[in-house]
């Protein structure tokens, strides 16, 4: 658990696609939404539809 929480920064699982604890989740958005954005960003993330900032393109 290197991932820290945007929040609260409590640990959170590396192959999670957001980088928001439940608790802090579902404090922000509720249960329903959160699940929601979880589940489209998972989806998204499984497509090669996320674009991570935190790494540098590679240089040919």
């Amino acid at each position: 658990m290197s991932k820290k929480c945007v929040y609260c920064r409590g640990g959170i699982n590396d192959d999670r696609s957001i980088d928001v604890c439940d608790r802090c989740g579902v404090g922000v958005w509720g249960e329903k939404m959160f699940k929601t954005i979880v589940r489209n960003m998972d989806n998204a993330n499984s497509k090669g539809d996320l674009c991570s900032t935190n790494t540098q393109p590679s240089i040919e």
